[in-house]
């Protein structure tokens, strides 16, 4: 008579595509539908028979697969690899992690990695240890069947996995994971954000039109607030949002935000949209978004900002200074030098003649060829240092910039432009002056 178990099957089937799609170089990722299926099927056999509650002397002690699971690292037993202490080390120090569920999930997802999810049950059936946790009734208190569940654990540490460690936000909930987005901001004073607790997670409730974080278009309501400056934001971070923004002062802001709805698929993120109803946010309203989004960026391409002519840039050294930008405006208006390269005031001079889009946003500039709408600069306000005009040449103006932000650069560019009118110069100069003044940028 056979022995076996409808969950070893399930593993086992699992475990047959995992092969299958490694075998044609493709990866299984955190949402693959049979690593899924797979963790689900783990849940359950390492929940069934489990001795939840332990008594002893004083006290009831309460066991889930996680606790002992962590409790064999104490074992010397050469079946503990380090690769093993190694994994339940992350998982111990990974703040995102909000219960022993999700502590368990990513631990089997660490183990996956590192191939080394056998090592558990391993030391617990070779040690004879499987009567201290679970009945013997059970999948891993069970003799044979715990042999079998061990053979296919060793079968799987013979295959890769690709997987987001870092994404471990919503694991208490669902073995599927959001979409997460980093995105990186310039200093400010407000974000424009506002967010609402719904048990451990912070949902953004409104994004402030015309805000830093309403400038890239990627945070939306709905959206849960992950991260920030790399701090975990759960229940505990109520009230201190504002003194983690400000805790970075004049140094960029990082956000991670996990998507509720994604428009390729049309689809929630389950877990978060269960936040929404709980929070009264209309679901139809999330999706509206989108679509708004969409027809604000096919006007945005329609007719944005100002039309200039792009006269060139100068190459103006280490200094970024307004001064420079004096100087570089002289270099290509002044100059009667017919090459599109030459040298003038000892600087190199590009010279260009090219209609373009002079775009002014809420973190930067960018700089779009008319004729193909292509982006051909683009810098954030960080990265510019400084701008300006010459009074007995009102139309045109320049700005110094830099690829790097301009308290590490050593090289920086004059830009040079003119405009139809020597008010719309004054404009656009104005604009900069104020995403100076929003980021927190001294020039």
């Amino acid at each position: 008579m056979s022995v076996s178990d409808p969950l070893i099957k399930d593993i086992k089937g699992c475990v047959q595509q995992f092969l299958t799609i490694t075998s044609t170089d493709g990866k299984i990722t955190d949402n693959n539908f049979y690593f899924v299926l797979f963790g689900r099927a783990l849940d359950r056999i390492f929940n069934r028979g489990l001795l939840a509650h332990q008594n002893t002397l004083y006290f009831t002690k309460i066991i889930d697969p996680y606790a002992w699971m962590v409790s064999v690292v104490k074992s010397k037993s050469e079946i503990v690899t380090f690769n093993y202490k190694n994994c339940v080390d992350n998982v111990r120090n990974c703040g995102n992690a909000i219960d022993n569920v999700a502590r368990f999930r990513l631990l089997v997802k660490y183990c996956l990695v590192k191939k080394c999810l056998h090592v558990p049950v391993e030391f617990l059936v070779r040690s004879q240890k499987t009567y201290l946790f679970y009945i013997s009734g059970s999948i891993i208190g069970d003799e044979i069947l715990s042999e079998i569940f061990l053979s296919v654990l060793y079968q799987i540490s013979k295959i890769d996995f690709n997987f987001d460690l870092t994404n471990s936000s919503f694991l208490d909930c669902s073995w599927y994971v959001p979409d997460l987005v980093q995105i990186e901001l310039v200093p400010c004073k407000n974000l424009g954000l506002s967010v609402s607790f719904s048990g451990e997670r912070a949902v953004i409730v409104s994004v402030a039109s015309n805000s830093v974080a309403s400038e890239n278009g990627n945070i939306k309501m709905g959206d849960v607030l992950d991260k920030l400056n790399g701090v975990h934001i759960n229940s505990s971070s109520k009230g201190r949002l504002n003194n983690l923004l400000r805790s970075r002062k004049t140094k960029p802001i990082n956000l991670t935000v996990a998507k509720v709805y994604n428009p390729q698929i049309k689809e929630f993120y389950v877990p978060i949209k269960t936040l929404l109803r709980d929070l009264n946010i209309d679901c139809d309203k999330v999706i509206r978004q989108y679509a708004e989004s969409d027809d604000h960026n096919t006007h945005r391409n329609n007719r944005y900002g100002y039309d200039v002519n792009y006269l060139g840039f100068v190459n103006v050294g280490s200094s970024g200074s307004v001064r420079q930008v004096e100087r570089a405006l002289k270099s290509v208006l002044w100059s009667k030098e017919s090459k599109s390269t030459f040298e003038a005031f000892g600087m190199t001079v590009n010279r260009l003649d090219k209609k373009v889009n002079f775009e002014i946003g809420e973190i930067g500039v960018k700089i779009r060829d008319v004729q193909s709408n292509e982006v051909i600069l683009d810098h954030s306000y960080m990265q510019i240092s400084s701008c300006g005009g010459l009074p007995t040449f009102r139309r045109h103006f320049g700005y110094c910039g830099s690829n790097e932000n301009c308290d590490v650069s050593s090289q920086f560019y004059c830009y040079i432009f003119g405009a139809s009118k020597g008010e719309e110069a004054d404009i656009i100069l104005q604009s900069i002056g104020q995403g100076f003044r929003r980021t927190h940028y001294a020039v």
